[in-house]
């Protein structure tokens, strides 16, 4: 089996322990500090592999092990860690001041500074319209860009209270900041440009029989799993303009387990507040026509 989002190691874990002796779990996570609380796991779990891969690099990561078409289960939980929410060096929560940064792999790419310093107002408006579904999105935009001029954005309290003087105090279900700071991640780690990428390489390495299982945390992600299952699941591939089906109607990649998506149960909910927007989606991979 495949853990390509080890994150804090919870899922990995459960694996391990229903894992019978001759079955292997190769862990993936682009944060390194992930990777150190995996590494400690593998003397207690000795059929546990942890490494420093994206996602994206399933498909690699699979050959590289000798596993390509061999996998029985792929599992990527898309949420941010704990870990990540609670350290204030990372940036990725507004509850305790700490350095604009979100970038789940520290190693490379921009920062959320970057972003809010650098990107023209319509590229900002993009990211938060788009990614963030803000509806304030162009006011947000165009206050950014007129106050990095005086003073470069660096720490993440400054914007969020900027972006809840934005909204005057009216206060929703959720923080005003919220939305911005999720499109902000979103942006900074490319997240909806790589699953695409991560759920065709997924379904390339399963073995036949072999199931994928994906657990997002906003309807943006959700959408692309949800898409992605229904169109490897048609038999009919053929235009829909077509009167007639040519393509020879036996064309199904997957079998859709969850016929509607899973959340998590009230029960769930009160023990792991966290897992309150979690969505879960599964699919079944079937023998690839030839």
């Amino acid at each position: 089996m495949m853990d390509c989002t080890f994150g804090g190691g919870g899922h990995a874990k459960e694996i391990l322990k229903k894992m019978a002796v001759p079955g292997r779990l190769i862990a993936l996570d682009r944060d390194m500090e992930a990777i150190n609380r995996g590494l400690e796991l593998v003397a207690e779990y000795p059929n546990l592999k942890v490494l420093h891969r994206n996602f994206t690099e399933l498909k690699e990561v699979a050959v590289e092990e000798g596993v390509f078409g061999r996998v029985n289960g792929i599992l990527a939980d898309l949420g941010t860690s704990m870990f990540q929410l609670k350290n204030p060096g990372r940036g990725f929560s507004f509850s305790t001041d700490g350095p604009l940064d979100m970038r789940m792999d520290t190693s490379t790419g921009p920062t959320a500074a970057d972003i809010l310093n650098t990107y023209p107002e319509e590229e900002l408006l993009r990211v938060f319209r788009d990614y963030g579904e803000e509806r304030y999105a162009r006011r947000i935009a165009r206050e950014v860009v007129a106050r990095r001029k005086g003073t470069p954005y660096k720490n993440t309290l400054v914007f969020a209270h900027q972006v809840e003087d934005i909204y005057g105090g009216r206060r929703g279900r959720i923080h005003p900041a919220t939305r911005c700071f999720q499109a902000l991640r979103i942006a900074v780690n490319e997240e909806l440009e790589s699953l695409p990428r991560f759920l065709e390489s997924a379904l390339e390495v399963l073995a036949e029989g072999g199931r994928l299982v994906v657990i997002s945390f906003h309807s943006l992600e959700d959408r692309i799993v949800k898409n992605f299952f229904r169109d490897k699941a048609q038999n009919c591939i053929c235009p829909p303009s077509q009167a007639r089906c040519t393509c020879g109607g036996n064309n199904a990649q997957v079998h859709v387990l969850t016929r509607k998506v899973i959340r998590p149960s009230q029960w769930e909910v009160e023990r792991n507040p966290a897992s309150r927007s979690s969505r879960l989606r599964a699919a079944e991979k079937l023998r690839v026509p030839s």
